[in-house]
């Protein structure tokens, strides 16, 4: 909730999306909070922001443009689990196929946070 408002703001959520959008972004980050990883506060708000950007990009059925498969596998197995965990029931929810290079963009916060949990 820490974030919320502002992200809402930042991402210019339309007033008629905006309950959906909340309840989406609620309920993904409840799925990253269950995650055994840390995300220090600037990761915290970059996953924040990402994750509502990717909520209404979904709800505008507006997704990014595919990446070459060659970046896909830039990331981990795991950050790509984590990263299905995060926002594959946004896509599921939205009876949407799973977007490979919106998977791949929530990954990379996952796999960030790893990294700086293996560094110590």
């Amino acid at each position: 909730m820490k974030y919320l408002n502002k992200i809402l703001e930042t991402n210019e959520i339309a007033p008629d999306m905006r309950e959906q959008a909340e309840r989406l972004y609620l309920e993904a980050k409840g799925r990253v909070e269950k995650l055994p990883l840390t995300f220090g506060e600037d990761a915290k708000l970059m996953l924040s922001n990402h994750l509502m950007a990717l909520i209404k990009r979904i709800l505008e059925g507006k997704l990014l443009d595919p990446m070459e498969e060659e970046m896909l596998s830039e990331i981990s197995e795991k950050a790509w689990e984590y990263a299905d965990v995060i926002a594959g029931p946004l896509f599921e929810e939205a009876v949407m196929e799973k977007d490979r290079t919106e998977l791949f963009l929530v990954g990379t916060h996952v796999e960030m946070a790893m990294a700086t949990e293996m560094a110590g």
